[in-house]
C-alpha cells in the first residue's frame, strides 16, 4: 500500500495557478493507495460509514457493496483488475474514498472507474467537513507521480456529483454530454397521483398491452426472493436482453459479459446493509414475460437492468412493468426512480427530469496526450455519432446476429 504524506508536490503546468491545487490537506491527514482485493476488502466498516455521512449523496456504484462484490469477480486471479484505490485518512479515520481501476487498452495505461464499465456513475465520496477539492487534488498530485499510469479517464460524472465541483477547472472534457432520465417521486402523495401523471393516449396503451399479455394468462408482478429463483431470473433477463441487442445489430460487453450473472449473483447474496438488490418478474399465467434487476440505495431506486422475452417485444411487457416498478417504488417510500444513461427515447415517458453527465480525461504522458487529446476529444465522439445514427441494416452488417440461446441454458 502507498501512502502519501502531506507534502507539496510537483504539478504538471497545466495547475500551476490553481488555488485548489496548490493547497494540502491537513497535517493530521494522509493519502494511501490500495492495490490488492484483502487491503480494500478490510475498510469494510469505516466505507459503510463514509457512505452515511458523505458530504453529498452517492449512486449506489460507490458503495463498498457494490465495489466489493465486483472485484471478488473481477479482480482476483493474475488476469484480474488492477485495484487503485485512493482513500483519504484524517485522524485515522476514513473521510475521502475515490475508487479507480487500471487497465491496458491499445498500449495506453488507463485509470478509470473501479467497476467500469458497469457502475453507470462514478464519483467520489468524501465526508462532511471535510474539503473534497483538497482530497481530489492530493490524488491527482498522486496519480501524476504513479510509474505506468498514461491517462486518467472518468467516463458518466454527474452534474450534481461530488467530482464535478472540481471536474471543470482541473480536468478535460471528452466532449461526450450525455443525459440520466429519472422520475421524482416526491411529486406524488399518492398512487393516485401517480396515476394522474398518464394521457388518455397512455392510459389506452397500457390497457392495450395489458389486455394483450392477459390472452397468455393473469398477470402478476412479484419480487423475487433472492437466491436460486432470482438467479433463474438474472440469467433469463440477461440472455433475452442480449437476444433483443443481437437481432438489432448491437453489442454491449456489459450485458454480454460471461462473468456479468457471477457478479450479480454473488451481489445479491451480500447481506444488505446499505444496497438492496431487487428482481422482479411480470408473468402471463405461468410465463415470465419480463424482468428488472435493480438496486436502492440513499433514497433511489437504480433501474439497472430491464428486459423481456424477445418474443413478445411487439406486445411491449416491458412498459407495463415499468408502470408496477414505479408504483412499488412509490408505495416503499422512495424519492427518486432512476433510468440511468444513456438517455434512449423509451425512458422518456417514464421520467420526469434528467441530469446531465460527462466524461473527463486527464493525461499524465505523452502517449495519453494523444488519446486524449485526438481520440477521446475528437475522434470517439464522431464516432459515436455516426454509430448511434445508423439503419439496423448497417448495425447487422457490424454486428452479425449471433446464433439464439435458451434463457435457461
Amino acid at each position: 500500500m502507498d501512502q502519501v504524506a502531506n507534502t507539496s508536490l510537483a504539478l504538471p503546468a497545466m495547475w500551476d495557478q490553481s488555488p485548489g491545487l496548490s493547497a494540502d490537506i491537513p497535517a493530521t491527514a494522509h493519502l494511501s493507495v490500495i492495490s490488492t482485493l484483502p487491503g480494500l476488502l478490510a475498510l469494510e466498516s469505516q466505507w459503510r460509514m463514509l457512505e452515511q455521512s458523505a458530504f453529498s449523496p452517492t449512486s449506489v456504484f460507490q458503495t463498498f457493496d457494490w465495489i466489493a462484490a465486483w472485484c471478488r469477480t473481477y479482480c482476483s486471479g493474475d488476469d484480474g483488475v488492477d485495484i487503485h484505490l485512493f482513500a483519504g485518512f484524517d485522524r485515522g479515520s476514513l473521510v475521502f474514498v475515490w475508487p479507480l481501476a487500471r487497465q491496458t487498452h491499445k498500449c495506453v495505461r488507463v485509470l478509470s472507474w473501479l467497476s467500469e464499465p458497469f457502475g453507470q456513475y462514478g464519483d467520489v465520496i468524501c465526508a462532511k467537513g471535510e474539503n473534497p477539492r483538497l482530497w481530489i487534488a492530493t490524488a491527482l498530485r498522486h496519480m501524476n507521480r504513479l510509474k505506468g499510469i498514461d491517462i486518467l479517464r472518468l467516463r458518466h460524472v454527474r452534474e450534481d456529483s461530488t467530482l464535478t465541483t472540481v471536474a471543470a477547472d482541473q480536468l478535460i472534457s471528452a466532449r461526450l454530454s450525455e443525459r440520466a432520465p429519472f422520475l421524482d417521486l416526491t411529486a406524488f402523495k399518492t398512487e393516485a397521483d401517480y396515476e394522474e401523471r398518464y394521457s388518455g393516449a397512455q392510459r389506452k396503451r397500457r390497457k392495450k398491452i395489458r389486455k394483450h399479455l392477459e390472452e397468455i394468462g393473469p398477470l402478476t408482478f412479484t419480487q423475487l426472493p433472492l437466491g436460486t429463483s432470482s438467479d433463474r431470473a438474472i440469467d433469463q433477463a440477461l440472455a433475452e436482453k442480449n437476444v433483443w441487442l443481437s437481432e438489432r445489430g448491437r453489442i454491449n460487453r456489459v450485458l454480454n459479459c460471461p462473468g456479468h450473472p457471477e457478479f450479480l449473483k454473488r451481489l445479491s447474496r451480500t447481506t444488505p446493509q446499505g444496497v438492496e438488490m431487487l428482481v422482479t418478474e411480470l408473468r402471463a399465467g405461468d410465463n415470465p414475460v419480463s424482468w428488472e434487476i435493480a438496486f436502492r440505495f440513499g433514497g433511489t431506486h437504480f433501474a439497472y437492468i430491464t428486459s423481456h422475452v424477445n418474443a413478445l417485444t411487439d406486445l411491449s411487457p416491458g412498459r407495463l412493468h415499468f408502470d408496477y416498478a414505479q408504483r412499488a417504488c412509490l408505495a416503499a417510500g422512495l424519492q427518486r426512480y432512476d433510468l440511468m444513461v444513456p438517455y434512449d427515447p423509451h425512458k422518456e415517458s417514464w421520467s420526469s427530469a434528467m441530469t446531465p453527465t460527462e466524461d473527463y480525461y486527464l493525461p499524465f504522458s505523452f502517449k495519453g496526450r494523444i488519446a486524449g487529446h485526438a481520440y477521446l476529444s475528437h475522434i470517439r465522439p464522431v464516432l459515436r455519432k455516426i454509430y448511434y445514427n445508423l439503419p439496423q441494416w448497417a448495425l447487422r452488417l457490424i454486428n452479425p446476429v449471433r446464433p439464439k440461446s435458451s434463457a435457461g441454458d
